[in-house]
């Protein structure tokens, strides 16, 4: 049997915005060629959204699920947590997200990090941009199962898992979560893992929103 071949590359493209400034979204993609034996379920490619303003910002971490209609992940479901270390974080679903529209980023990556069974994902009905807190479909209800951060003991000291948590470390329990489930392959806690800031990095008044 011919093993999979991963091909890995990557497209940047500048997107001018209504107020003349530029969105700068890189999606990094990888091709897997999967001999096929036998009838499976649909999948859908789930992607880590990243994020910041600045080179000395913490990257905002997210779960980004594309509508099955919007072609290049342009358009589809964000899950992550919003807040402060000083002030606590909530969840949200951020119904027809568009990156490309979002001008509070100067820069997005889109990580591919593994397929999900469409039977665990609910679109949305409409093209309609929305935000709320209840989940649709299991990819959603398994990110209420994990507990946003809290006010952080000491927002001035790196992140850890524990007493200092932030999106990110957020992110990482929510992906650990899906793999425990059997929802997504494990393979995508080392793509999420490797893409986090250090520890130190972004700490200050300054990134004191990620």
């Amino acid at each position: 049997m011919t093993p999979p071949r991963h091909h890995p590359s990557s497209i940047t493209t500048n997107i001018p915005t209504k107020h003349l400034q530029t969105t700068q979204i890189t999606i990094h993609t990888h091709l897997t060629y999967v001999p096929c034996t036998t009838a499976t379920m649909p999948t859908r490619t789930t992607l880590l959204l990243s994020s910041r303003n600045a080179p000395f910002q913490r990257a905002h971490f997210a779960i980004f699920i594309p509508s099955p209609t919007s072609p290049n992940a342009g358009r589809g479901t964000l899950i992550n947590v919003v807040g402060a270390p000083m002030a606590g974080y909530k969840l949200e679903f951020e119904r027809n997200h568009v990156p490309a529209s979002r001008q509070h980023y100067q820069h997005y990556e889109l990580f591919p990090i593994g397929e999900v069974d469409v039977q665990h994902i609910v679109d949305s009905g409409d093209e309609v941009h929305s935000v709320d807190d209840s989940p649709r479909g299991e990819v959603e209800i398994v990110a209420t199962q994990v507990k946003p951060p809290g006010i952080s003991e000491n927002f001035l000291a790196p992140v850890n898992d524990t007493t200092n948590r932030r999106c990110q470390e957020w992110t990482m329990d929510y992906v650990r979560h899906l793999v425990k489930k059997g929802i997504i392959g494990e393979e995508a806690v080392e793509i999420v893992q490797g893409r986090r800031d250090p520890p130190e990095h972004g700490i200050g008044l300054k990134a004191g929103q990620r």
